[in-house]
């Protein structure tokens, strides 16, 4: 019997209706810048849509840069938010479900990963991720912008950005974009949070570990192993886009930041 991971945060973070969340999703990609970059990874907040939707789709507006006729598979990486463990633990379930309809999970890459690497904290055990949003906020926007994916969904607990820097470059290769999900400072006034999320942005855009030391963000890990990654196969990288939930609300008494990047190889 097929697994099925059923939507967690639908009519809470997104609509839960099919045309509905449509429309909400084209609207925030037809506002989206398109730059000239083919991401090798992104950098996508993961609040309510509106809230972090704007954010979020200049991220996946460049994704319409990648060849339509090719399948891809998509290493979603994000924090746990509700369940604390040690290690990553895989979505491994055979489908992910929105309301925009099913996406595989590659099974297949995942069990020759942990066959290959059992000595390091990995679990195929799903808790994490049944009422997880950070990775789930994603889907929606690569079923918009994708043709043919399959996703890879990765949570994290307690561990070492190295360790996930390393499942990161296990399965990078040309047809594998990463997604790292995170937000970035939580509930500080907006122009405190823009002071502190300034330390964020110039983290990625100089691949500097040493800035994220100041960095507060609940993916911070993913961040520091994304961009030590970027830095050891010289991509470039780019923030596209950054706003608080003030700027989208109105409400800039207590604030959540997000950003959008991209990191991609410069064409010679």
């Amino acid at each position: 019997m097929l697994s099925v991971r059923q939507p967690a945060v639908s009519n809470l973070f997104y609509p839960g209706q099919s045309l509905e969340l449509r429309n909400m999703l084209t609207e925030f990609l037809e506002q989206a810048p398109l730059y000239p970059y083919k991401p090798e990874a992104v950098i996508s907040p993961h609040a309510g849509y509106i809230y972090s939707g704007p954010v979020a789709a200049v991220s996946y507006k460049q994704f319409l840069n990648l060849d339509k006729k090719k399948h891809y598979d998509i290493l979603l990486i994000g924090p746990s938010h509700y369940v604390p463990f040690n290690g990553v633990s895989f979505g491994y379930y055979d489908y992910w479900l929105t309301p925009l309809g099913q996406v595989k999970v590659n099974k297949e890459r995942i069990d020759k990963f942990v066959l290959e690497n059992k000595n390091l904290p990995i679990t195929l055990n799903t808790i994490p991720h049944i009422k997880e949003h950070s990775l789930e906020v994603q889907v929606p926007f690569l079923q918009m912008v994708l043709e043919d994916f399959s996703i890879i969904p990765l949570v994290y607990g307690q561990i070492h950005y190295s360790i996930v820097e390393y499942i990161m470059d296990y399965f990078k290769d040309e047809n594998t974009i990463i997604v790292v999900s995170t937000d970035l400072s939580h509930y500080y006034p907006d122009n405190v949070a823009k002071q502190i999320d300034y330390h964020c942005n110039i983290a990625v855009e100089k691949l500097s570990l040493k800035e994220m030391e100041k960095c507060e963000a609940c993916g911070k890990i993913g961040m520091e192993a994304i961009i030590d990654l970027a830095k050891r196969k010289n991509w470039k990288a780019k923030v596209l886009d950054y706003k608080t939930s003030g700027d989208t609300s109105g409400d800039k008494s207590a604030v959540v930041g997000y950003q959008s990047s991209i990191f991609y190889v410069e064409e010679k």
